[in-house]
């Protein structure tokens, strides 16, 4: 039995942001003030393995609210 597919109206299709920072000394801090402003953590490097990221980075997104 086919299942008809989803149908999704254009606004709701979700954007997000994403940000790259350097491992420092005030990681901890910098995060926290990070996931107040609505970031997540979405993965880590821990070598040169993206060209536009630092050694030892944090990858982080949120979700870019649409403007009303």
């Amino acid at each position: 039995m086919l299942q008809e597919p989803l149908l999704v109206a254009p606004d709701a299709t979700r954007r997000y942001e994403y940000k790259v920072i350097d491992t420092g000394k005030r990681l901890e801090e910098d995060l926290n003030d990070l996931g107040a402003e609505g970031w997540q953590v979405v993965g880590v490097t821990t070598k040169k393995q993206l060209f536009i990221a630092p050694p030892q980075a944090i990858i982080l997104m949120r979700e870019v609210l649409p403007l009303d």
